[in-house]
């Protein structure tokens, strides 16, 4: 068996032309920049390189899931200098009432940003990322922001995003412009070589019951190089481009981001540390 050093080396020789195709339609950035031990801001230099790479790798849009460090205004810059897109997240820390504020401010946000970048350059925006909320309140404010924005003439999709259970449980979450469901097979405990049959056969047809014909996006699936093993799910670079090549093929099926652009280092534990797939990990696309 190779170590994980001499497998990144194996993987690093091998351009991504010669595996596959892609079928991701894009990857999750953090707004923070990769491989740091404190929470930094991406520049726009740094933004160009994630949408550039992005777009080399055949994705057509980048995932982001807050708007301080003027991500949403150097994200939408960097997609446009790529020609690609950007779903937009506003962050919501807690419940929606506490919320309030920070929200409504980044909606006026995403107002000026259509503006500047047009309707166009947005796949959607979504309201929170797994919010401690009930369905009701995280839905009623979902609907508030697209009733204001529909109102002001601006018609980008707007729905929410929480973990696919958490849909699966609560159908009230099926109501807006799509469904944003965040899908790890590592937090269910299933292998890496598991992937691509857990988001096809479990967590697809679920969300598929709940939720209808609703246009569903998968908003992140990914694997951790790094950490404890949960389960069956063990954390290992070979085991994140396993996965990530059977998320690519299970993509054929479904809208689905990548998770994530980069390891971030400033996260809580291993796991959540290493989820980056640049450049440690250059094969993730491969033959179906």
């Amino acid at each position: 068996m190779k170590s994980a050093s001499a497998l990144l080396t194996t993987l690093l020789l091998f351009p991504l032309a010669t595996l596959g195709a892609n079928h991701f339609k894009g990857v999750n950035a953090a707004n923070s920049i990769g491989n740091n031990g404190a929470y930094t801001c991406r520049t726009q230099a740094q933004w160009n390189q994630v949408a550039i790479d992005a777009r080399n790798v055949g994705m057509n849009s980048i995932r982001i899931l807050g708007f301080d460090c003027n991500a949403l205004d150097l994200a939408s810059s960097a997609a446009a200098l790529a020609g690609i897109q950007v779903l937009a997240g506003i962050y919501v820390s807690g419940s929606i009432a506490g919320g309030i504020s920070q929200i409504n401010n980044d909606v006026q946000t995403f107002r000026a940003a259509v503006g500047k970048y047009g309707a166009g350059r947005y796949v959607g925006l979504t309201v929170g990322n797994e919010v401690g909320d009930s369905a009701g309140n995280i839905m009623a404010k979902v609907y508030d922001v697209r009733g204001y924005l529909n109102s002001i003439g601006i018609n980008v999709p707007v729905g929410t995003v929480h973990t696919w259970v958490y849909i699966r449980d609560n159908p009230a979450m099926c109501g807006a412009d799509f469904v944003g469901a965040n899908a790890h097979a590592f937090y269910d405990g299933r292998s890496s070589g598991n992937a691509n049959n857990f988001m096809l056969n479990t967590v697809l047809p679920s969300l598929r019951n709940a939720c209808g014909g609703k246009r569903i996006i998968i908003t992140e699936s990914g694997w951790p190089s790094r950490g404890g093993q949960n389960g069956g799910a063990v954390a290992s670079v070979g085991d994140e481009l396993t996965a990530l090549q059977g998320l690519n093929c299970a993509a054929q099926n479904v809208e689905l981001f990548a998770f994530e652009y980069d390891d971030q280092l400033w996260k809580g534990n291993d796991n959540e540390r290493s989820f980056g797939m640049w450049v440690k990990i250059q094969g993730f696309v491969s033959s179906c």
